[in-house]
């Protein structure tokens, strides 16, 4: 093969696969073809190139010298031009937002008033991912993204777009066949969450004089979605996190039985990176979601009988 000659560029992404997986099995996993295909390839690469690129040893690979300093340089063009392709698509094509959301909020906020925000912004090509994960913005295609916490990200801008209050809710079933009546009540129930939701309870517990505080049972699950759907099905108490959870309040899907409310510090804050702050895309879904969450109400008892610490 001519030195001025570039091997194909699907060669060089499946080079790139197999030599960071050390594996033709994984690397066809993750390009969607067979491990048979992901061989012949790097056989067509090596005889391409003259070089031999893997050690091919009990069924596992190690790179030869050539293959590391090769995958060293085939890694770092292949993301810069990934790079230069979304910053093209940033710079001239449609003005598009690419936003991880929990998957809670998506389900039954965003999705439901994604037409408001298409008839507002009709250029705007909005792209949403459901996540659990704190996403990690370096080299990541991400525009925006819903983090819980403080608000405190470094590298990131972040704006608060939600306070927190959080109050024990479950299925109206639930509530009638145990007789939730008073506080006292949620000794005799099963409790769902999240893990990092037992300060809450112990929280609640606490504003609400409960002394030695043990439930029957509890639950953990890893998302609010998991947590409210449970919640759903009867399977217990959980903690709502109003107003995100207002919706299932309103629907009548769940209820909250008692009027007391728990302020939490944390909160749910849109980051995006400091140099996009003022691109407009970006700017419009921050103002239409803002707007959107500003318009929930908590359910009444909340606004009268909210109790803290």
């Amino acid at each position: 093969m001519s030195a001025e000659r570039l091997p194909p560029l699907h060669l060089l992404r499946t080079f790139d696969a197999a030599a960071r997986l050390l594996s033709f099995k994984l690397a066809a996993e993750e390009l969607h073809v067979t491990p048979s295909a992901v061989s012949h390839q790097m056989r067509q690469l090596e005889e391409l190139l003259g070089l031999a690129l893997f050690h091919r040893i009990n069924r596992g690979l190690q790179l030869t010298d050539a293959g590391w300093r090769y995958q060293q340089d085939v890694s770092d063009a292949l993301q810069r031009l990934q790079r230069a392709t979304l910053d093209l698509h940033r710079r001239f094509g449609r003005p598009t937002v690419r936003a991880s959301i929990l998957p809670l909020m998506a389900a039954e906020l965003i999705i439901p008033a994604l037409e408001s925000f298409q008839t507002q912004h009709p250029d705007i090509e909005l792209r949403i991912e459901t996540s659990v994960r704190m996403e990690d913005f370096a080299g990541s295609d991400l525009d925006v993204a819903v983090r819980y916490g403080l608000g405190n990200w470094p590298g990131l801008a972040s704006e608060k777009i939600c306070d927190i209050v959080g109050t024990p809710v479950c299925s109206p079933g639930y509530a009638r066949e145990r007789q939730l009546k008073t506080i006292e009540d949620i000794r005799r129930c099963s409790l769902l969450g999240l893990p990092l939701e037992e300060r809450v309870w112990e929280r609640l517990a606490n504003i609400a004089g409960l002394q030695d505080f043990t439930p029957e049972h509890s639950l953990f699950l890893d998302s609010l979605l998991a947590t409210s759907r449970a919640a759903e099905q009867g399977l217990g108490l959980a903690i709502g996190v109003f107003p995100l959870m207002s919706p299932l309040i309103r629907s009548g899907r769940l209820v909250a039985p008692f009027p007391i409310w728990v302020p939490v510090p944390e909160g749910y804050h849109l980051v995006w990176r400091p140099e996009d702050t003022d691109k407009p895309a970006i700017q419009a879904f921050r103002t239409w979601l803002r707007e959107l969450l500003g318009s929930l109400r908590l359910p009444d008892a909340a606004t009268d009988e909210t109790h803290s610490s």
